[in-house]
């Protein structure tokens, strides 16, 4: 077995961890101020996500949906839905890029969803499309002095290093 051969599964199993490193410091890490008109309501689904309970946030969500349907037009809904979908299962990928996009068309400018939604794509193999949320999140964060943007941009890198 050549160097590159056993060197590929590492790099992968690398970003892989690199990956989970930043969703939990992004989750652990409080925002200064709520988000979205419902943020006060999402403490429970944070909580969930904080825990790695992603069947549990997804339960708080949907709790939410029903004690208050207007809540489906709160960007941060959409992307706590599509972040805590996209951790509970590779299977939920379509349906969380979904949300991701909902959040997006509610409110442009919702940093988070378009670093998740790029993370997504590199998950999809979509490395094109991370790029161009990349460079939304730099027009955005007005240069590339960002949390999300560094983030977005170091998965981007070990993803092109794990081909």
């Amino acid at each position: 077995m050549t160097p590159a051969h056993w060197l590929a599964p590492r790099v992968r199993l690398a970003f892989g961890a690199l990956l989970l490193l930043h969703c939990l410091s992004v989750l652990s890490e409080p925002r200064p101020e709520p988000y979205g008109a419902g943020a006060d309501q999402f403490s429970e689904t944070r909580q969930a996500l904080r825990s790695q309970q992603w069947l549990q946030a997804l339960d708080a969500l949907r709790q939410l949906t029903r004690e208050m349907p207007e809540i489906t037009d709160d960007a941060e809904f959409h992307n706590l839905m599509g972040y805590a979908l996209r951790q509970a299962s590779p299977s939920n990928l379509g349906v969380a890029v979904d949300h991701y996009q909902q959040a997006l068309r509610l409110d442009p400018a919702h940093v988070q969803a378009r670093e998740y939604l790029g993370q997504a794509y590199l998950m999809q193999g979509r490395q094109d499309l991370a790029r161009e949320q990349l460079q939304a999140i730099e027009r955005l964060c007005k240069g590339q002095d960002c949390q999300a943007w560094r983030d977005l941009h170091q998965a981007i890198q070990a993803s092109a290093g794990a081909r």
